[in-house]
């Protein structure tokens, strides 16, 4: 069935006046309830001053919990702290030190909304969102008046596959505080929805406020960079490079960047901008892209040791209690890798995260077992949410080909292009471009 999304959340320009604006790290769930939409690392030049500001205030916190065991701001903020830790370093295990400060935290005071909320926080983070999203409604029940615990209940409920309950949730955020995190969560439901440019309103509504924290200013920018790539690299790459300035070597600028590159066949800018995103942050996705990178420039053997890497980032994020089973079985299937493993690992993550991404992915890993018939079962699945996502008309075009659905695919395959000319977007594997295009001219 398709969603209609509520005023506000559909108009290109808000009838609210913003009294303020809160950067994201400067309350709780601000911290929080980003995590999962983001990772970053402090730049080069400031990293060493930043974490080591941040280092102090994790020992100051530490010393006075050490002379107040029992005081559960300190335990929160501790917590928080090693949050932040999370994003900077992407070092997982700091989300087994929050258990422990937590389990504290519940044994004096177990209906504590903040504790609560910090538990569905790091619940998010290692991608348990069904206990999440439980812990957001609890938070929310204890404190209905903390404005970011509706941001924290719409992002669960995201993941969930309930996106009318999610519009909701969002819509009372945004009507209560339209600050930069409730002008993200905004741009992000548009997007969904296939309101493009009432998205790149929303994220220009939360870079038009600023920041004292420059990073989530750039956050915001790159996700209007990736907007802008779909149709006109040209201003995807200025803006792009707007974030950079804004917050030196931010990663995601630098992968934005580097998938302009890609688009432009400049494969050696490509790998130069994607290097140094995974040497400031090693994650998964950044060593994914060098390898499609090397792939396309006929490197298999680099290709192959940069996949080996993203597979050492995700076994250890998985070490440390993150259900990866998502993201490990799209990447799998992308390069038709161990097709037993990207199933399994797709009927897992549509079981616990049932949303238009895991019946993508599970249409996706039975496409490359060859059971096309069953693919396309689950993809008309995430078809049938009305949601734009380029990356599920994609599929659906390529699985209808293989059933000789020669009409049907040519459709498809053009809604993915009309909704992103150039498949950039961090769904997609680098090299589903030139799948596409070659499906895409076969049915001519």
């Amino acid at each position: 069935m398709s969603h209609s999304l509520p005023k506000l959340l559909l108009s290109h320009k808000s009838s609210k006046k913003i009294l303020y604006l809160l950067v994201i790290i400067t309350s709780l769930l601000g911290v929080i309830g980003a995590i999962y939409l983001t990772n970053r690392n402090m730049s080069k030049t400031d990293s060493a001053q930043s974490l080591s500001l941040l280092d102090k205030a994790i020992t100051a916190t530490e010393n006075r919990l050490s002379a107040d065991p029992k005081n559960i701001n300190l335990l929160v903020t501790l917590c928080q702290n090693y949050l932040q830790k999370v994003r900077e370093t992407a070092d997982t295990e700091y989300y087994s030190k929050c258990d422990d400060l937590l389990a504290r935290a519940v044994a004096i005071e177990p209906s504590n909304d903040q504790v609560v909320a910090t538990q569905s926080a790091v619940a998010y983070g290692r991608h348990n969102f069904p206990a999440g999203l439980e812990l957001a409604k609890n938070a929310v029940a204890l404190n209905p008046n903390k404005v970011d615990y509706y941001g924290l209940l719409g992002d669960g409920q995201i993941e969930l596959g309930r996106y009318t309950e999610a519009v909701t949730s969002f819509q009372t955020m945004v009507d209560r505080r339209p600050n930069l995190s409730s002008y993200n969560r905004v741009a992000y439901i548009r997007e969904l929805y296939g309101d493009i440019e009432g998205a790149k309103a929303a994220l220009r509504s939360a870079i038009s406020a600023g920041s004292s924290y420059p990073e989530n200013v750039a956050f915001s920018q790159v996700e209007l960079g990736k907007l802008y790539a779909r149709t006109d690299l040209n201003q995807a790459e200025q803006i792009f490079n707007q974030a950079l300035s804004t917050y030196k070597d931010f990663p995601p600028a630098l992968e934005g960047l580097g998938r302009v590159a890609f688009a432009r066949n400049d494969y050696r800018k490509a790998l130069q901008h994607f290097q140094q995103a995974f040497d400031d942050l090693p994650l998964a996705q950044y060593s994914t892209a060098l390898g499609d990178t090397y792939s396309a420039m006929g490197d298999e053997a680099k290709a192959d040791q940069q996949y080996y890497l993203a597979q050492l980032a995700f076994d250890q994020s998985s070490a440390n209690g993150v259900n990866n089973d998502y993201e490990l079985s799209t990447h799998l299937s992308a390069r038709g890798e161990d097709t037993v493993k990207a199933l399994d690992l797709a009927k897992k993550s549509l079981s616990a995260r049932p949303n238009i991404f895991s019946s993508d992915a599970m249409a996706w890993a039975l496409y490359h077992s060859n059971n096309y018939p069953e693919a396309q079962v689950h993809i008309n699945e995430a078809l049938k949410t009305g949601l734009k996502v380029p990356i599920v008309y994609f599929h659906a075009g390529m699985i209808a080909n293989k059933l000789g659905q020669k009409e049907q695919a040519r459709q498809y395959l053009k809604t993915a292009f009309e909704l992103d000319n150039y498949l950039l977007e961090s769904h997609f594997s680098l090299l589903d471009r030139e799948a596409a295009n070659t499906a895409l001219e076969g049915l001519k």
